[in-house]
């Protein structure tokens, strides 16, 4: 039976190394929204308040749980995906089952990915979707500010909207400045004196929230 044990001395890339090798297929590991060096380990980029300590990690580990796991032990944010990076796996799998499971997908030419349908639109990506719901609010709210919008659709420790001048100073894991947000121009939104940019990173912890705010502004959003 796959299996190893994680530690807060385990450096970022040995515990990916570890997760390939033994369930073939690729651990995202994150710090603050950004993808974590590979060179530091799991202790030196622990949450503030998580206690630490040792996990063991087994193919009968279901993929929300390890998840849930690696936050709640070292507050770190995972995301198991698929075997070629090209996707986020669903949580109901076992660690184990990853494998062979994207191996049918891909055989079948799918991916297995939602999509959504707002305003008649459809949108095959979490942060599209998020674009054009941020973009009809405005539309709807025309004296809308960025801290209405932050208060509105309060999701992440993060600003999910921002200025186009303040996304530039933030980077992405490849190093590219404003790469966390959707900055083309044709992608900017026009607020009160200003523009924004909407952040393109939404994993299902953050989204779900967005999503939950969207119902109860009575915006119809159908998952196909």
């Amino acid at each position: 039976m796959a299996s190893f044990k994680i530690t807060g001395q385990m450096k970022v890339k040995t515990l990916k190394e570890q997760f390939m090798n033994n369930f073939g297929t690729v651990l995202r590991v994150y710090y603050h929204h950004r993808f974590a060096d590979d060179n530091v380990t799991l202790a030196s980029i622990r949450g503030e308040g998580a206690v630490g300590g040792e996990l063991d990690c087994g193919e009968n580990d279901i993929v929300g749980d390890f998840e849930e796991f690696m936050m709640e032990l070292y507050g770190i944010e995972v995301q198991v995906a698929s075997p070629d990076d090209s996707y986020l796996v669903n949580n109901s799998l076992r660690l184990g089952e990853v494998k062979n499971v994207a191996k049918a997908i891909s055989e079948n030419g799918k991916q297995g990915k939602s999509k959504f349908v707002f305003n008649g639109q459809e949108y095959a990506l979490k942060g599209r979707l998020v674009h054009a719901v941020v973009k009809h609010f405005i539309e709807e709210n025309p004296n809308v500010t960025i801290e209405t919008l932050d208060k509105t659709f309060n999701v992440t420790s993060r600003k999910f909207v921002t200025t186009p001048v303040i996304a530039m100073t933030t980077t992405d894991s490849s190093g590219k400045a404003g790469g966390n947000y959707y900055m083309n121009p044709e992608d900017f939104i026009s607020i009160i004196n200003n523009q924004i940019v909407v952040w393109n990173y939404w994993p299902m912890k953050y989204f779900s929230v967005f999503m939950d705010t969207v119902k109860k502004i009575g915006y119809s959003v159908e998952e196909v």
